[in-house]
């Protein structure tokens, strides 16, 4: 995603065309919340979305916790009030992303066939990689790349708390993919092989995926179905793919 320094916009200079467009819609989403009586939204969810498009642009070494700041607007006192490091804040940004699918994909599953569950699962996975796309594409470039440089006890630990859950949201799939196997819907083989395998299909998206001007809710529908039915055919299973009326 490209920065465009010419913008007269100086966020959307800092943070690039896309996140910044990103970053408009949730700040939209949380001014119409406010706006419906629900109260202001917890500053370190402001900070976290704000972190999550400039590292998603700049990427993790390039950005600052200035540019985080500038991005909504504030100054880093702010964002030091909550974080103590930069590696901390987006040992969050990581944490955020992984609670975030795993919360939407398990109250996916809901009951059914092992098809049906996973077939939901796998739909509910593309959909927060498309609409968060900025959370999770920080969480997928950087857990390898920076997390590495935990140094401190806490951080070490951190690591050790986002492999957790980054475990937690695999264990989902293989128990449906072994369900499935014991029912013989789905091909055999390790699941925990398939699952590693499933995912990286699932999250492809983060990196090429870009919005266009005119693209409808249908439009990203018709996505997710496109990816859904490749990863299900994968593993041998009945895609159920939904037609656009």
């Amino acid at each position: 995603m490209s920065i465009d320094p010419a913008s007269s916009d100086p966020q959307r200079a800092l943070v690039g065309a896309g996140a910044a467009a990103w970053l408009a819609a949730a700040r939209a989403e949380a001014e119409a919340a406010e706006s419906r009586g629900e109260g202001r939204p917890d500053p370190r969810a402001e900070i976290l979305t704000a972190a999550a498009a400039c590292f998603t642009d700049k990427g993790f070494v390039a950005t600052s916790i200035d540019d985080v700041a500038r991005a909504m607007g504030a100054t880093k006192g702010r964002v030091y009030h909550y974080w103590r490091s930069k590696l901390d804040l987006f040992v969050d940004v990581v944490r955020f992303s992984l609670d975030l699918i795993y919360i939407k994909v398990s109250a996916a599953e809901g009951e059914g066939s092992p098809e049906d569950r996973l077939g939901r699962m796998v739909r509910a996975h593309l959909a927060s990689i498309l609409r968060d796309q900025p959370f999770h594409r920080c969480a997928l470039q950087g857990v390898d790349m920076h997390l590495r440089a935990a140094t401190t006890p806490e951080q070490r630990e951190a690591l050790k708390d986002i492999i957790a859950l980054r475990d937690r949201h695999e264990k989902l799939f293989e128990r449906v993919l072994r369900d499935g196997q014991e029912a013989g819907v789905f091909a055999t083989g390790r699941p925990g092989v398939m699952v590693r395998t499933l995912l990286p299909a699932l999250n492809g998206a983060v990196f090429w995926y870009r919005k266009r001007d005119a693209e409808t809710d249908a439009d990203r529908e018709d996505l997710i179905e496109d990816i859904a039915s490749f990863a299900l055919r994968g593993l041998g299973a009945d895609p159920g793919r939904k037609q656009r009326k």
